[in-house]
């Protein structure tokens, strides 16, 4: 039963787990040279199907309602002339975490009325936004991991892309700058920054983190995204947040016996024991993998074996090595069974 409360069946609810405060001040940081400008999008195919993801899942991400400013009913109007301005004869899909009733019926209302648009109530456990997710839920499509959707005539944007091909390619206004999430447990408080297009992590970051404090930046977060040590490097359209955790050198005493209280840590050392059969790993994968088994086969030194299990449908979640015990680096070490397909 607990399991299923805390979501460790095909995902985990991260937003209830690590629910995140954020300063409601909006901090305006300028870049030091001349900023970039948001580039239209432009589409080699022909699009029939177009999601807007208003499910984030993650606690790290980007709030609804920086973009929607709480006024819903305009941003689906703003839908509504992306709509008949460049996709005239494609469906609209509305995927929207079932957690925020207002917008919700806002939109069924909406698109009551309309024939080219449809609403969905989504649950928000991660990674339930991931494209070949939603892709399935939405569409009923199979994609594979890595796949461009576009090549499928469907696209998945988000708000904040929505909101920026409005105002430049319909209202004819330059878009330099951007919203970004900056959270963690590296820095004083929890914000909301309006960027623009350029500016380096390094003065995104500056005055922000914790003094005293060992840290590690990840870009687009710690489960999906990268780490970064090169902190000139700049902010483009793809960065949809900063995450900065605290770097924790110190060892968790039979951490398997403490499941329900997991963190998100940053411990380089001292935490890799052996598998203990839980099957956590196998439970949480939401596209029904057992990442068990490829970590078994490639510690028999049989990588090419753990290939024939499907491998190939991992979308890369890394919820396998948040959830296990014996933070052993499952992601990783399916990345790098995946690789070997690559040069063969």
């Amino acid at each position: 039963m607990k399991k299923d409360t805390m979501g460790f069946k095909g995902g985990f609810h991260l937003l209830d787990a690590y629910p995140l405060s954020v300063c409601n001040i909006i901090d305006e940081i300028s870049s030091d040279s001349t900023p970039e400008t948001f580039q239209f999008p432009v589409f080699g195919q022909t699009i029939k199907h177009v999601i807007v993801n208003l499910c984030p899942t993650e606690p790290w991400a980007l709030p609804n309602w920086v973009i929607l400013k709480h006024k819903t009913i305009v941003f689906f109007n703003i839908i509504k002339e992306i709509q008949k301005t460049y996709f005239s004869d494609a469906r609209f899909y509305l995927a929207i975490t079932e957690k925020e009733d207002r917008v919700v019926e806002e939109a069924r209302n909406f698109a009551g009325g309309e024939d080219w648009i449809r609403v969905f109530s989504l649950s928000a456990k991660y990674p339930q936004d991931d494209p070949v997710i939603l892709t399935k839920i939405v569409l009923g499509m199979d994609v594979n991991f890595g796949q461009d959707t576009k090549l499928f005539g469907i696209l998945i944007l988000d708000p904040q892309t929505i909101s920026t091909m409005h105002e430049q390619g319909i209202m004819r206004k330059d878009v330099n700058s951007r919203y970004l999430a900056l959270s963690g447990t590296g820095l004083r408080e929890n914000e909301i920054i309006h960027v623009e297009l350029g500016t380096s992590v390094e003065k995104i970051l500056k005055n922000k983190v914790r003094e005293a404090v060992p840290f590690r930046v990840f870009i687009n977060g710690p489960l999906r995204g990268k780490e970064i040590t090169d902190f000139s490097q700049k902010i483009d359209w793809s960065v949809n947040n900063i995450v900065v955790l605290e770097e924790k050198n110190r060892k968790a005493l039979f951490p398997m016996f403490k499941a329900d209280e997991l963190i998100f840590t940053t411990n380089l050392i001292g935490e890799s024991r052996r598998c203990v059969y839980c099957n956590f790993c196998d439970d949480i994968c939401p596209v029904d993998l057992e990442p068990a088994l490829y970590y078994h086969s490639y510690v028999r030194g049989e990588k090419h074996k753990a290939r024939l299990y499907n491998m190939g449908k991992c979308i890369e979640c890394g919820l396998c090595s948040f959830i296990c015990p014996s933070k052993l680096e499952l992601q990783k070490i399916i990345i790098e069974c995946k690789a070997l397909g690559k040069h063969e």
